[in-house]
């Protein structure tokens, strides 16, 4: 029998079904604020807003980095470091709300245009779902596991409480995710369940695939950590998380990574599964030749590179 394995998801993984990657998010968000001008922000990006010519957005912008060299998640630590220190009605704070409200609704516009998953996902979720006691870690905000894991009649499940279903953890939270919990709000409604015991992050358990938040009426509660947010190491939320992607590695032989890029930025990822990998094989899909010298100079000749993407590696085939 084969013996268990943990696949690592990275935005490369959600491609093949035009979900952006990180480097093209920056454009694509900022093209569909401007295009679906949802009344939630829409205020923030007209002409004369707060008293600025172009309005609040796109002054805070323009504050944050003029040149449009830093990429959203570049952009987004950017504006993160700068709002440390603000000042009186600093336009950045807007920004920094829309581009996080705008990145969430493009998700979700790519995410509900999905009728039934492309083949190559329907094998991946397959594949997975025969070898016992495997996980999947996903660092994307969107729903393809998930969806195609629902399609393939496949159950699944945010934790490790039950062997019976495939577990998708995301450290990095998710576009359905709800942080009212941590609030002090409840909600009216039976279908808010925590994603795993002890936690006070949620997910709607009924309709799990459906937006939770269509009006954005509130959009702060939606949880979805971006780069610069909470400090993974003592935030208790997402430190049970952590803790049980590294319960998952423990219980595998192999760990396989898929169009993840191990960024730069996230210290905490890469010192993380450094950590948790050594003794285990571990496995890079990722068409990008960076990427791949990257893992070589953090894990060491050890590792297995491939490059190649998602659809055309060994575990999209049937």
């Amino acid at each position: 029998m084969e013996t268990a394995k943990t696949f690592v998801l990275g935005a490369g993984f959600s491609a093949s079904e035009q979900f952006p990657l990180v480097r093209g998010l920056r454009d694509r968000v900022l093209h569909f604020l401007q295009a679906e001008r949802h009344r939630a922000y829409r205020t923030f990006l007209e002409a004369g807003n707060g008293g600025h010519e172009k309005g609040q957005f796109f002054a805070g912008l323009e504050l944050a980095e003029s040149s449009g060299v830093l990429g959203f998640e570049e952009l987004l630590i950017k504006l993160k470091a700068d709002l440390k220190n603000p000042q009186p009605k600093d336009p950045r704070h807007i920004t920094n709300n829309v581009l996080r409200i705008g990145c969430a609704r493009l998700l979700w516009w790519f995410q509900l245009s999905i009728w039934r998953v492309q083949q190559e996902y329907a094998n991946f979720t397959q594949k997975v779902a025969a070898i016992p006691g495997s996980a999947i870690v996903s660092f994307n905000w969107d729903l393809l596991a998930e969806k195609a894991l629902t399609d393939a009649n496949i159950q699944w499940n945010y934790n490790l409480e039950d062997s019976a279903k495939v577990p998708v953890l995301k450290p990095h939270g998710s576009i359905n995710w709800s942080g009212h919990l941590r609030e002090g709000l409840s909600a009216q409604y039976s279908g808010w369940t925590p994603i795993q015991t002890g936690s006070q992050i949620s997910f709607d358990v009924l309709s799990p695939l459906e937006n939770p938040n269509k009006q954005e009426i509130n959009s702060e509660l939606r949880h979805m950590i971006f780069p610069g947010d909470l400090d993974s190491s003592s935030d208790p939320d997402i430190k049970l998380v952590w803790n049980s992607v590294a319960t998952a590695i423990a219980r595998s032989s192999k760990v396989v990574f898929i169009g993840y890029s191990l960024p730069q930025y996230d210290g905490f990822a890469r010192s993380f599964f450094v950590r948790h990998c050594q003794g285990k094989l571990v496995e890079v899909f990722d068409p990008s030749p960076e990427s791949l010298k990257r893992f070589k100079n953090t894990f060491g000749e050890g590792v297995t590179t491939c490059e190649l993407r998602f659809e055309h590696c060994d575990y999209a085939k049937p």
